[in-house]
């Protein structure tokens, strides 16, 4: 397994939980991963700080980078976006913003093992009626769907990878 990491460790650490975990699908993208004080921990491309190393966390990390290579400015990505519209509430796992500040494109990350089933497009979907997003995106990493706004304002899916508007 080629894995593209940095790795700092010291001697309380086990072995690297992500041998454990399927090769995603995505292009490895130059991580920083440590183990201190024996927990596993990577640095999170948009928060610019360490966070625990899960495997929903790899997969949001490698999502970030695509949408990142993609054309994506980190700066207006917001990973554990609060989500409230009457009754729903909750957090998307990333919210991508466009110049005047709406959220051009909400994606809902799960890990590898976590099937992309109906319950999962409609966690999407509902963060969604807040948020009226022109695209939503579901992915576990190995497998991504993807759906953009239509002209009459429905939501279709999309054969292509989310890119942004130019603005």
């Amino acid at each position: 397994m080629n894995l593209h990491f940095r790795r700092v460790t010291d001697s309380h650490c086990t072995d690297d939980p992500r041998l454990q975990w399927p090769p995603l699908a995505f292009e490895a993208p130059d991580l920083a991963v440590q183990c201190t004080a024996g927990k596993w921990q990577l640095r999170c491309l948009v928060r610019r700080k360490w966070v625990a190393l899960e495997p929903e966390e790899w997969v949001r990390q490698h999502i970030v980078a695509a949408l990142a290579a993609s054309g994506w400015p980190l700066g207006r990505m917001v990973l554990e976006h609060p989500v409230r519209f009457g009754q729903v509430s909750g957090r998307v796992d990333i919210a991508c913003f466009d110049r005047a500040g709406s959220v051009c494109l909400a994606v809902e990350v799960k890990a590898p093992h976590v099937p992309l089933d109906e319950k999962v497009a409609e966690q999407v979907a509902r963060y969604d009626l807040a948020l009226s997003s022109s695209m939503l995106m579901i992915s576990n990493g190995l497998r991504t769907a993807v759906w953009g706004r239509g002209g009459d304002g429905m939501l279709v899916q999309s054969r292509t990878w989310p890119v942004p508007e130019v603005d």
